[in-house]
């Protein structure tokens, strides 16, 4: 081998570790981060929900075209311990823009809670809307998303019996 291609081989060899040392940090960073993303939905949806009457369990996995813009937490009612919902948090599009939206799901069935991160004038705006097209379009897109985090979570729950 000549020394013009075995310059150009390491310049290949630094070139290509220094991408891979690049990709490793960007994926090491990516699971330092989740959980801090995860603290922070959960905090959104309990700020949302009535403390003195919900309690915000595990994080579900989402198994749906929406798991990018979405999370799925399990909900349990504090005078009803043995009841367990899911509270949902999603973009929403919305005539205010992009919204967090906060669902509690019930027997496949979506209840719009609010908003997280709202002023009062889009809160109030939101209590008005909650019966109108685009917030029932939500609910029903809601209610299927967390329908498939349970099925996914019993999936997982019946693989490690297994």
């Amino acid at each position: 081998m000549n020394q013009g291609a075995k310059k150009q081989l390491i310049q290949a060899g630094v070139f290509t570790g220094t991408l891979l040392l690049f990709f490793l940090t960007l994926a090491l960073f990516a699971v330092l981060g989740r959980k801090s993303w995860e603290r922070g939905l959960r905090a959104a949806v309990e700020q949302v929900l009535p403390p003195s009457e919900w309690q915000c369990g595990k994080m579900l996995k989402i198994d749906s075209s929406f798991s990018s813009s979405a999370a799925c937490f399990e909900l349990v009612k504090k005078n009803e311990p043995t009841k367990k919902c899911q509270a949902l948090i999603m973009r929403a599009s919305s005539y205010w823009g992009p919204l967090p939206a906060v669902f509690v799901v019930r027997d496949g069935k979506a209840e719009f809670m609010g908003a997280a991160y709202t002023n009062n004038s889009v809160s109030r705006a939101l209590e008005d809307a909650k019966n109108d097209s685009q917030s029932l379009y939500w609910a029903k897109i809601a209610g299927e998303v967390a329908q498939s985090a349970s099925l996914a979570a019993r999936q997982a729950a019946e693989g490690v019996k297994k």
